[in-house]
C-alpha cells in the first residue's frame, strides 16, 4: 500500500511555528555568553570616565559606593524592553541556595532604561546601558539579561564578583617550581588570614580561586592548603607542583581602529566597501623565541572613536580580517580576547586559506583599541604561535571564598589584586 509521508510532516512544522520559544529554546549558561548575533560589544566594568576603569575587573566593594556598568550593543533598528536580574553563586559558579531578597536591595527585576540610537555609524544600533543596584551578600553573581520580563528569552550573560574583607589576602609570583616550566610560567603564592572569622574547618571552610587577566577560562579552582596555622589563624596556599603555575604567555598582539579615515597602529588597510567600513590587519607570523617588552592592556579592549566625542553611539562596525602567515596545522587555530569572553567558537576560528597560504579570520568589531592572541588547540603547546615567558606581564586575582556551617552558600570574604611585571 501506498503511503504519503507529506501529512506526517506536516503537524510537528505547525507545532513548531506556533511556538518558536520550545523548539528554539535558550539554556542558561553561567559564564560570559551573548545568545544572540546582534548582541556585541558587551562590557561590564566599575563606573569611571577614564579608560582604566573600562579596563579594570567586575569587582566591587560590597559597601563601595562606586556602582558596575553594563554596557551593550544590540545591532537592530528598533529598541527592545529589556531586564537584569542576578543570580548569587557558589565559588565554581554553581547557583547557590541563598534566595534573591537575600542578597539584592530591591525587586531582583531591573529595566533597563538607559539606551541611545546609533548616530552617524553606517551599521545601526541601539547601545544600551545599566548600572547595577548595591548587594546585600557578597559572592560570585551572574546578570541576566532577557527580553519583555520573559526570563527564558535571555540575551547575555555576565560574570561579577562582590566582595567583603573579612580575610586578609596577600600573593606574590615566583618561577615556577618545575625545571620544565621555568622559563615559561609563573607559579602564584597565596597567604590568608582568617582571623575575623570564626572557622571550625577550614580545610572544608575556605576555598580559593585564582585567575589571570580576567579569564575564567584558565583559572585555578581550589588551591590546595600547604600550610594551616589554626593558632595564628593563617592559611598559605604554596604548592610545589604544578598546580599553582600559569603559563606566563606573551606580551599580547594589538590594533588601534580608532579610526575608519586612515590606518592605525598595526592596521594595514581601511577602506569602505558597500558603504561598509572594511579594516585588514597587518600580517601576522609566529613570534620571536626570545622575549621582547611590549606595552599592552592585557587581553583587554576598549571603544574609542577619534573623529567624534560620543564613542559608544558613533563608533562605526568594521568588518576586521586578521590574517597570520604560518603553514598549515593539524590543529584548530583561535584568534581570542576579552572582545570575544576568550571563547574559542566557529566566529573566531582561523581558517586556512588554501589560494593565499595564509590563515585568516573576519570579525565584526566596534572602532576601538584591541588585544588579542593565537591560541592552538593543541594540549601539549597550546602558546606554541605566540610564545609563553616567565617574564611576560600579567594581572593575578585572588578569590577567597568561605562558607560557614549552615550557610546556603560560598561568599566572598577576600580579594585582592596582583600586577606582575607592570609596566604601565
Amino acid at each position: 500500500m501506498k503511503v504519503s509521508t507529506g501529512k506526517f510532516l506536516v503537524l510537528p512544522i505547525i507545532l513548531c511555528y506556533a511556538n518558536l520559544a520550545y523548539c528554539f529554546q535558550k539554556t542558561l549558561e553561567y559564564t560570559d555568553h551573548s545568545y544572540e548575533s546582534t548582541i556585541k560589544t558587551v562590557q561590564l566594568y566599575p563606573d569611571g570616565l577614564n579608560v582604566e576603569s573600562v579596563l579594570a575587573p567586575a569587582a566591587s566593594k560590597i559597601d563601595q559606593s562606586r556602582n558596575l556598568i553594563l554596557e551593550f550593543d544590540d545591532l537592530k533598528e528598533d529598541a527592545d524592553y529589556y531586564y537584569v536580574r542576578f543570580i548569587h553563586c557558589n565559588a565554581d559558579w554553581t547557583p547557590s541556595d541563598f534566595r534573591s531578597n537575600m542578597v539584592v536591595q530591591g525587586y531582583n527585576e531591573f529595566e533597563i532604561e538607559d539606551f541611545e540610537f546609533s548616530s552617524e555609524a553606517k551599521v545601526n544600533y541601539i547601545h544600551y546601558r545599566f548600572k547595577f543596584p548595591q548587594f546585600k551578600k557578597s559572592g560570585n553573581f551572574l546578570a541576566v539579561v532577557y527580553r519583555n520580563q520573559d526570563k527564558n528569552d535571555i540575551v547575555l550573560t555576565r560574570r561579577f564578583m562582590i566582595y567583603d574583607e573579612r580575610a586578609i589576602t596577600g600573593a606574590r609570583v615566583v618561577r615556577s617550581s618545575s625545571v620544565g616550566n621555568r622559563l615559561s610560567h609563573q607559579r602564584i603564592e597565596v597567604t590568608v588570614n582568617y582571623a575575623n572569622l570564626k572557622s571550625t574547618d577550614p580545610k572544608e571552610n575556605f576555598k580559593v580561586v585564582v585567575r589571570q587577566n580576567q579569564r575564567w577560562d584558565n583559572a585555578k579552582y581550589g588551591l590546595p592548603i600547604t600550610f594551616l596555622n589554626e593558632n595564628s589563624k593563617v592559611i598559605t596556599y604554596r604548592n610545589l607542583g604544578e598546580g599553582n603555575d600559569f603559563a606566563g604567555g606573551n606580551e599580547f598582539r594589538f590594533f588601534d581602529l580608532s579610526t575608519v579615515n586612515f590606518t592605525g597602529r598595526n592596521v594595514a588597510e581601511v577602506q569602505f566597501i558597500n558603504n561598509r567600513p572594511v579594516a585588514r590587519i597587518k600580517l601576522d607570523k609566529t613570534l620571536s623565541e626570545s622575549y621582547f617588552q611590549n606595552l599592552d592592556v592585557n587581553g583587554k579592549y576598549y571603544i574609542r572613536d577619534r573623529e567624534a566625542n560620543s564613542s559608544g553611539i558613533t563608533a562605526e562596525y568594521v568588518e576586521t580580517t586578521l590574517s597570520l602567515n604560518i603553514p598549515e596545522q593539524r590543529s584548530s587555530i583561535y584568534a581570542i580576547g576579552s572582545f570575544n569572553d576568550w571563547r574559542r567558537e566557529e566566529s573566531n576560528r582561523m581558517v586556512f586559506n588554501k589560494a593565499t597560504n595564509l590563515y585568516q579570520a573576519t570579525l565584526l568589531l566596534k572602532q576601538g583599541w584591541y588585544d588579542y592572541t593565537y591560541w592552538v588547540d593543541d594540549p601539549l603547546d597550546p602558546h606554541q604561535i605566540d610564545r609563553s615567558f616567565f617574564d611576560a606581564e600579567n594581572q593575578y586575582e585572588v578569590f577567597v571564598y568561605f562558607r560557614g556551617i549552615g550557610s546556603r552558600g560560598d561568599e566572598l570574604v577576600g580579594y585582592t589584586r596582583l600586577n606582575y611585571n607592570q609596566r604601565r
